[in-house]
């Protein structure tokens, strides 16, 4: 779970933001709340960050793809950029690392992971193990000069082995300046960071308004049980899709570019599968079963007024059909226990009814048990949804942009003078909490009269 997350001098945000999902002292829809951790804190379901266009509501999502990216994706390249972006409108940030720190819980035990970065370097990295009272350094690393200093004093009171030793050391030095360490310790199988990696790679779940998301289990032979989540849900929002099936056909049919057909196939090996869209927007999705390539298309089931059933392309669906296609595995997975997984969505909202956003939002929440694991963070602009039956004021944040283009992040329950019960809606839209666009009237804005040619 997601604890809490810091970062600075990255894209819009130029001072020290946090973000907290711990939940604050109020009673408001405390059922859905686990009890209290050993550590001392109760972790909240879901948080839902609100602003205007260009406020930096995406720049506080790629914060989180930057970390994924770094962390668990990042192949080894010692001229390549790490896409670490600062604040450029300002002298002196351009010349500083972006900062970021990470508290999450994992397993029962919290974790405290950070990184300073520069478009080029690693400056700093650390990472620590929380207890109640004081925190053990399991690895530091700080730049001096060409080299880093490093500190790997916990790792030798694991009970590793001196070979295990002898490789993390050697790592320090084969780690290469524009890498993170722990990045360079993918697949190593060393305690501890293997369980933080884990968590940027397969826990962390980054969803954006392009992301085509578990096509694979929607189409595939196993999928039965999302797949009818998936068909049950659609019925329910009144899309006249009445199911969802994988349709087989043959991979040299396919509606694809010969050259994008040829990466297919030397991608797919052993047990690995491939999704992919045609140039026409169908959905496939190629796998190897027995040495033998196998497709299978998205193809969403109609029925006519007669009952006979009409499979329709996915990309004959509407946007917002397809929209909230894309959505609903993570919503499946969400609301499967014991999912650990942490969903982030970008713009939750786009193509969406506010009134479908809405229902997906409190299935959600109405599917928590005394004991969850997983969490929801989701971006919007629909301001419907700023709803105190629904959220509880610490899972409500603003992002707001200031005078100076400088991002910031507040949380409702910062604001201590509004009431549980207050609808909050209208002091959103007046500005009371920021995270709105400041406007002209459009009626104002006057087009330049063309000038005379000679």
């Amino acid at each position: 779970m997601l604890i809490s997350l810091q970062f600075s001098n990255f894209l819009s945000f130029r001072d020290e933001t946090t973000f907290s999902m711990v939940a604050s002292r109020e009673k408001q829809h405390g059922e859905r709340l686990q009890p209290a951790l050993p550590q001392g804190f109760t972790p909240l379901p879901v948080a839902a960050i609100f602003g205007g266009n260009g406020s930096g509501k995406s720049n506080f999502y790629r914060a989180l793809e930057l970390a994924q990216y770094l962390v668990a994706f990042q192949k080894e390249n010692a001229e390549a950029s790490t896409g670490a972006e600062a604040f450029l409108l300002d002298h002196a940030t351009p010349l500083q690392p972006s900062r970021f720190t990470f508290e999450l819980l994992i397993d029962g035990q919290a974790f405290r992971y950070s990184f300073a970065v520069s478009r080029h370097r690693v400056w700093e990295e650390s990472l620590q193990l929380l207890g109640k009272k004081k925190a053990q350094t399991v690895f530091s690393r700080t730049a001096q000069g060409e080299d880093s200093a490093w500190n790997l004093k916990y790792f030798a009171k694991l009970g590793l082995a001196k070979d295990e030793v002898a490789f993390l050391r050697f790592k320090t030095r084969d780690t290469l300046p524009n890498q993170l360490f722990l990045n360079a310790l993918r697949g190593k199988k060393i305690p501890l960071a293997e369980t933080v990696i884990r968590w940027f790679q397969q826990t962390l779940v980054l969803v954006n308004p392009q992301t085509t998301f578990r096509m694979l289990a929607l189409a595939g032979k196993n999928g039965e049980g999302l797949r009818a989540y998936c068909g049950e849900a659609l019925k329910n929002a009144h899309t006249g899709i009445d199911a969802i099936d994988g349709e087989e056909v043959s991979f040299d049919a396919i509606d694809a570019p010969e050259d994008l057909k040829t990466r297919i196939k030397e991608n797919i090996a052993g047990d690995k599968a491939c999704e992919f869209s045609s140039p026409s927007k169908k959905r496939y999705v190629a796998f190897s079963e027995n040495g033998r390539l196998e497709c299978r298309k998205l193809v969403a089931v109609h029925h006519t007024p007669g009952g006979a059933p009409i499979r329709f392309e996915i990309a004959d669906e509407s946007e917002g059909t397809q929209r909230l296609l894309d959505l609903l595995p993570a919503f499946y997975e969400l609301a499967s226990a014991p999912s650990p997984k942490v969903f982030v969505i970008d713009e939750l909202d786009r193509s969406l009814h506010t009134l479908l956003t809405r229902n997906l939002i409190e299935s959600y929440l109405a599917s928590r048990t005394r004991h969850p694991q997983s969490q929801l963070l989701f971006t919007t602009h629909d301001s419907m949804l700023l709803d105190q039956s629904v959220f509880r004021r610490d899972e409500l944040w603003f992002v707001d942009r200031d005078a100076n283009g400088a991002s910031s992040l507040s949380a409702l329950s910062d604001f201590k003078e509004v009431r549980y019960d207050k609808d909050i809606r209208k002091s959103y839209l007046l500005g009371r909490f920021g995270g709105v666009p400041a406007l002209d009237r459009f009626e104002s804005l006057k087009v330049a009269e063309e000038a005379t040619l000679p």
